[in-house]
């Protein structure tokens, strides 16, 4: 999600395995989602159709089992994904190879690789635009890269979310509210109370709130590194301790983060790209 730079040769085994895994995360938690939506849709029938709710719990509950299987599969994947993050920057900063066995173990561990479009759009976003030699500069510099476009990103994804969550709080008020103005039927208005309270239920188990929560509170962490990685870049020696704490506060910012949707970013790359390169002429 960082530069401009040409991607078109074939990026390291270490990217390739980053990319793979962090679209593998992705996927298991959009599948999560859609088996909520799922549920919730048989939940909304089953308020309307007494026959389906009868048998609506049987189907359900092995339904809720899945949900939870593919939870853990997105926290594997996100949680080996970051790992090769980590390792991506120590690479690409300080010139540190990862060692050939952690690589082979993952390589029998996680995805196969992805296609060459799919490779060359994701590796696009995993470059970074610092020319300076390995060293405190160059981590600096990447985190600052780093760190703006989460930032934006980050901000965006918790703007959404806020907008889905007023949102349907205000509909699902008005509402009710008209029900209790037109609904004279008891049941009628039972059932309109249920299915209003079935989509606050839905927008709650998705981790909606939660989700909010967190884009929220990264987007305000990764701003303070990257107020701080620039602090340090001004200084003629950045201090190594320094450095490295910061480096480090950010990765495990990003790592309690939910996942950036490669959609969010693809819609903004363009715009965030062309700031960024402003700011680098400036300076």
């Amino acid at each position: 999600m960082f530069s401009n730079q040409d991607s078109s040769a074939s990026p390291p085994v270490l990217v390739r395995l980053q990319n793979a895994t962090f679209r593998q995360a992705k996927l298991w938690a959009s599948m999560q989602v859609g088996l909520q939506a799922i549920l919730f849709a048989g939940g909304l029938v089953s308020i309307f159709s007494e026959r389906w709710s009868l048998g609506y719990p049987w189907l359900a509950f092995p339904l809720a089992v899945i949900g939870v299987c593919m939870t853990l599969r997105t926290t594997y994947f996100k949680g080996r994904a970051e790992f090769l993050k980590r390792q991506h920057e120590y690479l690409d900063g300080l010139g540190s190879q990862p060692s050939e066995r952690i690589l082979a173990n993952l390589r029998a561990e996680l995805p196969a690789a992805l296609k060459p479009e799919v490779e060359r759009l994701l590796t696009a976003g995993t470059t970074y635009a610092s020319a300076s030699p390995a060293g405190l500069n160059r981590v600096l510099e990447n985190v600052c890269q780093s760190a703006f476009f989460s930032r934006q990103l980050a901000a965006y994804c918790a703007h959404y979310l806020l907008i889905l969550l007023v949102v349907t709080g205000v509909v699902a008020v008005s509402f009710l509210l008209f029900c209790l103005h037109t609904l004279h039927d008891a049941v009628s208005a039972v059932t309109a109370a249920r299915s209003v309270a079935a989509t606050l239920v839905f927008l709650i188990s998705v981790g909606t709130i939660r989700c909010w929560r967190g884009y929220a509170t990264f987007s305000a962490k990764a701003e303070q590194a990257y107020a701080e990685a620039d602090r340090q870049l001004a200084q003629a020696d950045p201090g190594p301790c320094e450095t490295h704490r910061i480096l480090a506060e950010y990765q495990l910012a990003r790592a309690a983060a939910p996942l950036i949707p490669t959609a969010v970013w693809r819609f903004h790359r363009t715009r965030l790209n062309e700031i960024w390169d402003t700011r680098n002429h400036s300076n």
